[in-house]
């Protein structure tokens, strides 16, 4: 039991080393794991289509594939969905905290006029449940589809607690 933890411990450095990078000229760190997230919100709202479907399985499958992530799946073996899903959950909720934070992200009329919190707070629900959440379930192929779906819901809850019993 003792070994497996440890090369939980292991594997989870590893994948942590992908996900994070430096920025240049920065003392900030970036998250790879954001990159999903940001498929998902641009191919998800707005207009669906088929074709959004497929650009978006395209982008998603080409992050997931990367052959750094697809070596540490292949040495994690059966712990691989366990962790996985532990920096899905972590970058749904950043991505989630900074779309709340970020004062750009509620902007409409071209940019010109600030949405008020509770107009940015509905196009936030709308951009999960009514865009990303719905893009995702079309994907009935992707690997990853439930485990992003819960992240997202999760997230979402975290972030907009009062919203738990609606």
């Amino acid at each position: 039991m003792e070994d497996r933890e440890y090369i939980k411990s292991e594997l989870n450095k590893r994948l942590e080393a992908f996900r994070f990078f430096e920025l240049k000229n920065r003392k900030e760190t970036g998250d790879r794991f954001l990159l999903p997230w940001i498929y998902s919100h641009m191919f998800g709202v707005g207009r669906q289509s088929r074709s959004n479907s497929m650009r978006a399985a395209k982008e998603l499958n080409l992050f997931f594939n990367q052959k750094e992530l697809l070596e540490i799946e292949q040495d994690a073996g059966d712990i691989w969905i366990e962790l996985i899903d532990k920096h899905l959950r972590d970058s749904a909720l950043m991505y989630l905290k900074i779309s709340k934070s970020d004062p750009n992200f509620g902007r409409k009329f071209l940019g010109l006029i600030r949405m008020t919190d509770d107009e940015k707070d509905n196009k936030i629900y709308k951009d999960v449940y009514d865009g990303m959440i719905t893009l995702l379930f079309g994907l009935p192929n992707f690997p990853y589809r439930d485990l992003m779906v819960r992240a997202l819901d999760e997230s979402y809850l975290t972030v907009y607690p009062e919203q738990q019993d609606e």
